[in-house]
């Protein structure tokens, strides 16, 4: 069918055929990833301003090269300085409980690690709009002084308080600044490897979990805690100053409707499934993570034993940061998540279950890792692709703001149930059910996503 246009000075009315297509674009099925970019004419339009351009180019991404790939090496070392941080709390927990505040149940010293988890998400929706409206490296400078401080005055703490309000709240919170809008610089850079890219700089958490407990393990019996906080505050420092070298956002600023937070956003449903599913999931996820060092000295193992299992899970979560952002460039982001989830849910339900002998928790903890690396990799990669690149700051930033329920709330809630049922079957049981809960809402994101239960998302 022909379009026909009228014209006056006043309006334009275009009749055109049914929705197409643009005509360059190749014949084989179209990725998610590029149809915010693609246009086609409404079969009504009607318009009361002068016909504008629309540009049916998509946005062109490196996709590789050297500056694109040290974007993504400064991202892995902001990840390392911050959820590297964060994920070495299990050392921390069994120290306070067993030295410092020996008078305070697990329940509430798991609170300083439950807040850290919590606030190193919010901050992700302040950071991802400022990133959209042109604001990133100034606000990230001023963020990673704070942060460097707060981290050498943990050192100084004396009081419960003190250790709550430095270690948990100030830490987590200026973490959570350097960190939140990280993935969405990344996404700047990438398109076709994006998921790619993801796992790369999920890397840095690994290694910094893996590293830094043993590091503050080895040195709490020879330097006091007060020096390995401090040893732990330099390493710190130098990868957090070198990510800021190498840090850049490609794009141009986007003033997007909607503010702070676009509510509209919840009005796809997909959308709204995906930040539903990361929160369930994340009342469970890290309940382990927090909890394999006690879980073994409840059985009866060395504390110098124990505590290299958090290690362990953090260093094998390498393998499933970095096999699920390939494979969920190739297979979709959702249909690498949906599994790996579902894997941590079983292994959480045997956890208790496997304490009878060392190789047992060594393969747990192996597994474990594997499986919550998958899922802290691919967490940017979905709401990324639900929508435009103008706001793609926001919307991850959203997606990560909105999980802080999940992650603060998962670890107290564990804490009660292990200290109500004196074990930690039920604590196994609890985690287990929340996350295969999860991943049943994933695979509900996926269909809402794509409007059946097969296809690549």
């Amino acid at each position: 069918m022909q379009k026909v246009t009228f014209k006056d000075s006043t309006a334009v009315f275009t009749l055109d055929e049914p929705r197409r297509p643009h005509e360059d674009a190749p014949e084989a099925n179209l990725s998610v990833e590029e149809l915010p970019y693609l246009w086609a004419a409404a079969p009504l339009a009607v318009s009361f301003e002068p016909e504008k351009p629309v540009s049916r180019e998509i946005p062109d991404f490196p996709d590789g090269g050297m500056r694109a790939w040290s974007v993504v090496i400064g991202a892995l070392l902001m990840s390392f300085g911050t959820f590297g941080w964060i994920n070495s709390f299990g050392v921390f927990q069994t120290y306070y409980q067993q030295n410092t505040f020996q008078n305070q149940s697990a329940s509430n010293i798991s609170w300083i690690g439950s807040i850290q988890y919590g606030l190193i998400f919010i901050p992700a929706l302040f950071t991802g709009r400022l990133l959209d409206l042109g604001y990133y490296n100034g606000p990230l400078a001023i963020s990673s002084v704070f942060y460097i401080a707060a981290l050498f005055l943990v050192a100084e703490c004396k009081t419960f308080l003190q250790v709550i309000l430095c270690q948990g709240v100030a830490t987590g919170f200026f973490a959570g600044m350097l960190f939140g809008s990280t993935p969405a610089i990344v996404s700047h850079w990438f398109l076709k490897k994006r998921s790619q890219a993801f796992g790369v700089l999920a890397i840095g958490s690994s290694i910094g979990g893996t590293i830094l407990p043993i590091i503050t393990q080895q040195l709490f019996g020879k330097v006091g805690f007060k020096w390995s906080v401090r040893a732990v505050a330099f390493i710190i420092t130098f990868a957090v100053i070198v990510a800021n070298i190498l840090l850049r956002p490609r794009l141009p600023p986007s003033n997007a409707k909607g503010g702070i937070f676009d509510w509209r956003a919840f009005k796809n449903p997909a959308f709204a499934c995906c930040v539903l599913a990361y929160n369930v999931s994340l009342l469970g996820l890290y309940v382990p993570l927090i909890y394999l060092d006690l879980s073994g000295q409840d059985a009866g193992y060395s504390p110098n034993f124990t505590f290299y299992l958090i290690s362990i899970a953090n260093c094998a979560s390498l393998i499933g940061r970095l096999s699920s952002g390939i494979l969920a460039d190739r297979f979709g982001a959702l249909n690498t998540l949906i599994p790996f989830t579902l894997v941590g849910a079983i292994v959480s339900f045997a956890w208790p279950f496997a304490t009878s002998s060392i190789a047992s928790l060594v393969i747990v903890s192996i597994i474990y890792g594997c499986a919550t690396g998958a899922f802290v990799s691919l967490i940017p990669s979905a709401p990324a692709r639900l929508g435009g690149m103008n706001d793609a700051g926001r919307r991850i930033g959203m997606a990560i703001t909105c999980m802080a329920f999940g992650a603060t709330g998962g670890p107290p809630l564990a804490g009660v149930i292990r200290t109500k049922s004196g074990g930690f079957d039920d604590v196994g049981l609890y985690s287990g059910g929340v996350i295969l809960m999860g991943c049943i809402l994933l695979t509900a994101t996926r269909y809402l996503a794509l409007g059946k239960w097969v296809g690549k998302f």
